[in-house]
């Protein structure tokens, strides 16, 4: 007996059961290593373009003063960029106001671009 599958389903079995032998892109060893929840709202992008998103986010909490960016305030930023709510941007600052150089004012909303 040959066997049960035919030879085109065998070889869509083998292709599921066997490691993957290319070696993964630095892009997808970052976005990788992201926190699960950012890789969930993310999950439908290529490595490289999730990973100018998560650089976008960062950018936009350091420009309200948040030096500290953690992985639920990150979520949150990424939030806003994809899914903007009827144009109105919202987040809260963390001013470090006149210590930092140059003073950033939690009164300008970072840049958003638009679509």
């Amino acid at each position: 007996m040959g066997g049960v599958l035919p030879q085109a389903a065998r070889a869509q079995v083998r292709s599921q059961l066997e490691p993957d032998a290319r070696t993964p892109t630095p892009d997808e060893l970052a976005f990788a290593r992201l926190p699960v929840e950012i890789q969930s709202l993310l999950a439908g992008m290529p490595p490289r373009e999730a990973l100018m998103k998560v650089d976008l986010a960062q950018q936009h909490l350091m420009a309200v003063g948040a030096a500290y960016t953690s992985p639920e305030r990150i979520r949150a930023m990424l939030q806003n960029l994809l899914a903007p709510q009827a144009g109105v941007y919202s987040v809260a600052s963390a001013s470090a106001g006149a210590t930092s150089f140059p003073p950033m004012s939690p009164l300008i909303s970072p840049y958003v671009p638009v679509r």
